[in-house]
């Protein structure tokens, strides 16, 4: 029986919590996975947002924009939000930035409380989906300069700060559910980063065009066959290569000459450019065999050098480079294909 109790007694009364509701929390988080990512790609800024748990919890409180209600989020980082290699022999570092949604609209500024709500004057409750439920933070990584390939790992901090309370009574008097922090809790994020090489991808297939007894019927790789060689380049990479950087060198197969009048079809072209999907942006020209302004060179010396007129003996021929033109783009792939008599 609570007749005669103070007023201010019973309003304290109606804040606590019932056995039923779970307090909010506050915990060290980690390591999370950033991703693995190329040192182009870090040096172009261009790795997405990535969410990471940023320790914070609240499990059963109504999360209203009542006048002194409120949600704040610092972040600090000992080392200058820095990404650090395993290998202790590796000295640059990478860096990343941290924002409050996954498109970086809304980031955080190192030792300034981030606001999620304050009464009823900002609301950004949607970046919570409307809750508190194991907030997330979002990181991005990025480089000045090239790193190399390896795990990279960094730390930061995140201080909470919070009052919820669902039930606002006399004189700003907590009349229903209420949680609140005492001062900064500080919650440690540990991350983690791969850095890897993304070479161009290449495949190289071979099919027969032509033979002398099936014509291009159903041809047959037999003496007196023609092929056409396919080099499909494919850049699997977040970011573009960089412009005339590709190369493809294909040697000249077992019993095969280079054939530069064609591969026996209705076509007599001897290099054939072939964009992927999507377009790499990548072009690749073939004037004459001894041309030294085309994208295509020959070697009879196993590639020392590349100045080989093949004109007039084809079978000396040891090797073919393929210089297309251009950057490759993300993603894309690109083709060539050439064409081969078989003896």
């Amino acid at each position: 029986m609570t007749t005669g109790l103070p007023k201010l007694f019973l309003a304290l009364l109606a804040c606590a919590p019932s056995s039923a509701w779970a307090a909010c929390a506050v915990t060290n988080t980690g390591p999370t996975a950033l991703g693995t990512y190329s040192p182009p790609a870090l040096v172009n800024g261009a790795p997405p947002y990535g969410a990471v748990p940023g320790g914070f919890d609240c499990p059963g409180t109504v999360i209203s924009l009542l006048t002194g209600n409120f949600l704040r989020a610092t972040v600090t980082s000992a080392d200058g939000f820095k990404l650090t290699s395993t290998n202790a022999a590796d000295t640059v570092t990478a860096r990343y930035v941290i924002a409050a949604d996954s498109a970086g609209a809304y980031p955080f500024t190192p030792g300034t409380p981030f606001v999620y709500m304050n009464g009823g004057v900002i609301n950004l409750l949607g970046l919570l989906g409307g809750a508190a439920r194991n907030v997330q933070v979002y990181v991005r990584p990025s480089s000045l300069t090239a790193v190399k390939p390896g795990t990279y790992t960094g730390s930061f901090t995140i201080g909470w700060e919070w009052r919820f309370c669902s039930l606002l009574g006399a004189l700003g008097v907590c009349a229903g559910t209420l949680d609140q922090s005492s001062g900064v809790t500080p919650a440690r994020v540990d991350v983690t980063m791969v850095v890897s090489a993304r070479p161009v991808g290449v495949v190289i297939t071979t099919r027969t065009t032509y033979d002398p007894i099936s014509t291009t019927n159903n041809p047959r790789a037999i003496p007196g066959s023609r092929q056409r060689t396919t080099i499909t380049l494919t850049n699997t990479d977040i970011v573009a290569v960089d412009a005339n950087s590709v190369a493809v060198v294909l040697p000249t197969p077992a019993r095969a000459t280079v054939a530069l009048d064609g591969d026996g079809t209705a076509s007599t072209a001897y290099l054939v450019p072939t964009e992927g999907s999507p377009a790499s942006s990548l072009g690749a020209t073939y004037t004459a065999p001894g041309s030294t302004t085309d994208d295509v060179d020959f070697s009879s010396d196993n590639g020392a050098t590349w100045t080989y007129d093949p004109t007039t003996a084809p079978k000396a021929v040891t090797n073919v480079r393929v210089r297309p033109r251009g950057t490759m783009a993300a993603g894309s792939s690109f083709s060539v294909s050439l064409p081969y008599a078989l003896f």
